[in-house]
């Protein structure tokens, strides 16, 4: 969009690394830690003539605080996950996902002014528009077309993402009728908690419903196989699965009260779990749902719609952008 963008984080090697350069993006790994990064950064800032800070995670920030302190410059934060430490006060602006992450800081007494909403941006075109030799790949290995009734649970193997509620899901369906398949998608395949989750399947003779994929960059693929993008983990800030769903044209299922819940309440876009009722309800409404052809149709467009609308990285790096500029001035 016409900036000029350097990246500094922890180490030199890795994921973050290689894709920052591959961008052809100024990439600086440092320990995050010391009088001796602070004075790197300080260099940092007026070799490029910074006019801004963008911190993430609570190191960083605390790090770009200082940094910002010492040279002047604006520290803007982007508040990751529904937890909040000192250093926000002090930020000139603060991004979160979500509004439950907004009333956390409220909370704890940073001022309203500096908090703004403002939900990432994904890659619009990749999810819309999956590739389709992989696809078809995907569908014959696991004969997802066969099943009427497809659903998508992508996070890593822990035990606060709520795996057995996906599962529960799909038993639920299937003793009403229907003819479910859970894609998991995630890391690590192994451990007590996979144990359970699968000791659950063979329990619920779930094992031609369910598939374990690992993690996998296929992802826009496995979710155009699928009919529904579940995510309802606990102590979750927002879910960027779930706007991805969207941009794939599958409704999405949240559980009540966490940050991806917003995005069913502000846009009509599926449905909630609520811990309070359990699973039947949920799974009488995506029946009831299931079973007609129209509504299914109209609301995987609408999902669709909304995802390029709001959560496009233009739309995201414009609204970053006035950010910018708020803290700037």
């Amino acid at each position: 969009m016409g900036h000029e963008v350097i990246v500094v984080a922890r180490g030199t090697e890795g994921y973050v690394a290689d894709s920052v350069r591959a961008m052809g993006i100024p990439y600086h790994g440092i320990r995050m830690k010391g009088l001796r990064d602070i004075l790197f950064l300080r260099q940092l800032v007026k070799t490029y003539k910074i006019e801004i800070i963008h911190s993430t995670l609570d190191r960083a920030d605390y790090v770009g605080l200082i940094t910002g302190r010492i040279t002047g410059i604006p520290v803007v934060s982007t508040m990751m996950v529904p937890r909040c430490h000192p250093a926000y006060r002090f930020m000139d602006r603060v991004a979160v996902l979500s509004n439950k992450q907004r009333d956390i800081l409220l909370a704890k007494g940073v001022a309203a002014v500096k908090i703004e909403v403002i939900r990432p941006g994904i890659d619009f075109n990749r999810f819309a528009c999956p590739d389709k030799v992989i696809r078809d790949t995907w569908n014959t290995k696991t004969a997802a077309d066969s099943f009427d009734l497809v659903f998508c649970h992508i996070s890593s193997m822990l035990p606060r993402k709520a795996h057995m509620v996906s599962l529960e899901l799909t038993k639920a369906c299937r003793d009403r009728g229907a003819k479910p398949l859970l894609f998991i998608i995630g890391d690590p395949l192994e451990g007590e908690y996979v144990v359970l989750l699968k000791r659950f399947i063979t329990e619920h003779n779930l094992d031609e419903n369910v598939v374990f994929t690992g993690w996998t960059k296929d992802v826009p693929e496995i979710l155009s196989l699928s009919n529904y993008t579940v995510l309802p983990s606990a102590d979750e800030a927002l879910g960027v699965v779930l706007m991805e769903g969207m941009a794939a044209g599958t409704p999405i299922i949240a559980r009540e009260g966490e940050g991806g819940a917003e995005l069913i309440e502000q846009y009509n876009v599926g449905f909630l779990f609520r811990p309070s009722e359990g699973v039947p309800k949920l799974a009488d409404e995506i029946i009831s749902l299931n079973g007609d052809r129209e509504q299914r149709r109209k609301l995987s467009e609408q999902c669709r719609e909304i995802a390029r609308r709001e959560f496009s990285m233009q739309s995201f790096g414009q609204r970053l952008t006035a950010l910018y500029q708020d803290a700037v001035s």
